[in-house]
């Protein structure tokens, strides 16, 4: 009788457990929708207004040019990227990646001009967007991710690593680690599922 108990609550436990997990993975991301209503602005210092986007599949990363390790990785594995999706013919028509820095007091246009240019992006490039904005204006874009950071007073900030993938409907689909994590050919295969 007891083994019989024992085994119920067992089941009930594993029960909990693949609920949490499934929340954390699956539940607590849908609804989530690119925020609207923040302006962040471009290295040319020209405004981004994200109300009124062309319906694009988007690739959201969240970087600053100082990180010593996920964020130049991930920034390496999209160009990478990139190109596959140019052969698709589907980057800048139907795919499009925006790249925001958490780092708005030291990532100036200039510091990510050349941040950009490490990896042969383009300021004028239609296809990928850098952005920076006001500290709370990155915060206000960040929230809906739930992507944290924090800058603890050192030269490195401490923060989240993920990429979101957005729909052509503004909504969050999947996100993926960064850095060594990054699967550029997990990513590729969703964004043309999704672009299909």
């Amino acid at each position: 009788m007891k083994k019989r108990y024992y085994a119920m609550f067992a089941g009930i436990i594993a029960i909990g457990i693949t609920i949490g997990i499934m929340y954390l993975e699956v539940w607590r991301d849908s609804g989530v929708q690119l925020p609207e209503d923040i302006l962040l602005e471009t290295v040319s210092a020209e405004s981004y207004d994200f109300e009124n986007m062309e319906p694009k599949v988007r690739l959201i990363e969240f970087y600053y040019t100082k990180c010593p390790d996920v964020c130049p990785l991930t920034t390496q594995r999209m160009m990478h990227l990139r190109e596959m999706l140019k052969e698709e013919g589907v980057y800048g028509k139907e795919v499009e990646f925006i790249s925001v820095s958490i780092d708005p007091e030291n990532d100036t246009p200039e510091r990510i001009k050349k941040y950009m240019d490490t990896y042969a992006i383009s300021p004028d490039e239609e296809g990928w967007t850098f952005l920076r904005g006001s500290l709370e204006d990155t915060k206000a874009f960040a929230e809906p991710f739930r992507f944290r950071f924090q800058d603890r007073g050192t030269d490195y900030i401490v923060h989240d690593s993920f990429t979101y993938l957005i729909d052509q409907e503004n909504y969050l689909i999947e996100k993926f680690s960064m850095g060594e994590g990054f699967d550029k050919e997990k990513v590729f295969k969703r964004i043309m599922r999704t672009v299909d």
